[in-house]
């Protein structure tokens, strides 16, 4: 009898501790919140019985354990209506979830609630305003003066969309209750609220420079893909380039129109539109949420990974036959160029075999590493194994965004030939532009892996600051010595490798880069990617472009890179 307390006590503790730690999990977390609620449940029921023992068989036992099963699912319903209607009431109420092809489903009711709400304006770094609101009739719309100057749809992945009949994504749905001035507004809402007066939101102030946003999506040239362009010292995006894309125009309610239902018909045949398999799912935000294979970009992580690890990985001991087989079960490693050892020498070291993406040196590294070595590495930049991933990336909070994947079945490292691949840029690799231009970036910046962030500040109508961002790096992802190093192998390829083309489009300055050839579906067209970093000596700009199915990088994705350089220089 002694120890009963004891152990009533450490199954309330377990409960309490189940449900203290699922209740404040995110709201797209319900499936863990929900198992922590049924674990919690016996653990609860446990205690109960401990407390009250149950009377001798018969009919009293039969009411009394019927008596506890409802106890105890109305102390269950109670928590998750704790949860939903207290806790997380305002997250659910905001709450936006984001399909696979970029579409978004939100509760509209905020929507129509701001229809009287001028939202804030959304401006780039140089005051160019993107988004606006006016007013018509007491009623708000959402206007887009950017389209004055450049096509809207190379902004709309940034700003996303605001809808009275489909919700709001992008900058619109992260930064709402700001833009409609239900948070950093108080004092104006409760003079609203006695006085009256006309109630107007928060001004976005943006990282971007529309004019380097403009020239980039120009440079895409409708082709589906990505741009990403960051300051490497601070994390600040400076373009982030999604194709295709939609006018945000056509989804915003125009309430001066002579017939709403005619109006309203406009909005939905726009929307029927820009989700028809045909459009290309331009609502997916593919810099963030696009996940692709890196190909050759990828052996930048490969590198490192050798240079952080000499003696095991022998970066300066190597050598480029045509054919390399890690698995003598399996297919052999080839070089995409015949006879590449001509080029690189035989043996050959580092920054040849990077200059001139020997695939079949960069599967010897992989090798060499090992999963833990190669793994370690790689997380260091947050590209994750499954099982340590969450499904959404916590360092990048502006947009919606996926996290980067080693691979995606448990123990592919494991295979010889699945770590070859992966040493490389194959295998099972899965990552965003915006990842591979963070790792860039980090080469850039010494090797401080820095948080990337789209929105600089946020100011009242008065023009007073609500917050501002500040540079803040995540770790230090590789020494500044192996970062050196890269920029050295990275201006090779820039120089007299496979990339010297990016040279052309910046003359008098030094640049670098890497070249990518994804391979996804078989038979298809492979991705082009090019990461780029400039001005070596003190780089102010990393950038991936990824163009899918668009063939070779180093010339389709090597002259892209060097058209966002040239426009990024022209721009500043």
């Amino acid at each position: 009898m002694g120890q009963q307390p004891i152990i009533r006590t450490g199954l309330l503790i377990g409960a309490l501790a189940l449900i203290s730690y699922g209740i404040f999990q995110p709201v797209e977390a319900d499936t863990r919140w929900l198992i922590c609620l049924w674990l919690a449940a016996p653990l609860l029921g446990l205690a109960a019985w401990m407390v009250y023992p149950a009377p001798p068989a018969g009919l009293a036992r039969t009411v009394y354990h019927v008596g506890l099963i409802i106890l105890l699912g109305f102390g269950l319903l109670s928590l998750q209506l704790l949860r939903q209607q207290f806790v997380k009431a305002d997250a659910i109420y905001n709450y936006v979830a984001v399909g696979p092809d970029g579409s978004t489903t939100s509760n509209v009711r905020p929507v129509l609630s701001s229809q009287r709400v001028l939202r804030g304006q959304i401006v780039d770094r140089n005051g160019v305003v993107l988004a606006d609101s006016q007013s018509v009739n007491g009623f708000a719309r959402r206007t887009y003066p950017v389209a004055d100057r450049y096509d809207p749809a190379a902004f709309s992945n940034i700003l996303g969309f605001f809808s009275t009949r489909y919700g709001q994504s992008g900058l619109e749905s992260t930064y709402s209750a700001y833009l409609t001035g239900e948070r950093g507004n108080e004092l104006q809402r409760l003079q609203e609220q006695f006085v009256g007066g006309e109630r107007r939101g928060n001004t976005l102030v943006l990282t971007i420079n529309a004019e380097l946003q403009a020239r980039a999506a120009q440079a895409l040239a409708g082709r589906a893909g990505s741009i990403v362009v960051l300051d490497p010292r601070t994390g600040a995006i400076l373009a982030m380039v999604s194709q295709p894309g939609f006018d945000p125009r056509g989804l915003s309610f125009d309430p001066s129109a002579a017939s709403w239902d005619a109006e309203n018909a406009r909005v939905s045949a726009y929307w029927a539109q820009i989700i028809a398999d045909s459009a290309g799912q331009p609502l997916l935000n593919r810099p963030t949420q696009g996940l692709y294979p890196p190909g050759s970009t990828f052996k930048t992580l490969t590198a490192i990974a050798a240079l952080a690890h000499p003696g095991v990985g022998q970066p300066d001991s190597i050598t480029c036959p045509q054919e390399y087989r890690p698995d003598p079960t399996a297919p052999p490693v080839v070089n995409a160029v015949d006879n590449l050892a001509s080029l690189t020498g035989d043996p050959t070291n580092l920054e040849k075999v990077y200059a001139y993406s020997c695939n079949t040196a960069f599967a010897q590294y992989a090798t060499r590493l090992g999963p833990e070595l190669f793994a370690e590495t790689a997380r260091q930049f947050d590209i994750f194994p499954p099982q340590r991933a969450n499904s959404t990336y916590n360092e990048f909070t502006d947009l919606p965004t996926a996290t980067s994947l080693l691979y995606v079945n448990p123990g592919f490292l494991n295979l010889p030939r699945g770590m070859a691949d992966t040493g490389y840029g194959q295998g099972q690799l899965l990552v965003t532009p915006l990842q591979m231009a963070m790792m860039t970036a980090a080469i850039g910046n010494e090797g401080i892996l820095m948080r990337p962030y789209l929105v600089q500040r946020i100011t009242r109508p008065d023009g007073s600051l609500i917050v501002e961002q500040t540079p803040r790096p995540i770790r230090r992802a590789t020494s500044a010595l192996i970062a050196q190093t890269m920029r050295s192998n990275m201006a090779a390829v820039g120089s007299y490798g496979f990339g010297r083309v990016i040279s052309d489009y910046v003359p008098g300055i030094a640049v670098g880069g890497k070249s990518g050839t994804a391979e996804h579906v078989p038979g298809a067209v492979p991705h082009a990617w090019f990461i780029a970093l400039a001005p070596l000596d003190q780089p102010r700009y990393a950038v991936a472009v990824m163009v899918e199915s668009g063939g070779e990088g180093s010339s389709v994705g090597a002259r892209l890179a060097g058209e966002v350089l040239a426009a990024a220089f022209a721009t500043e």
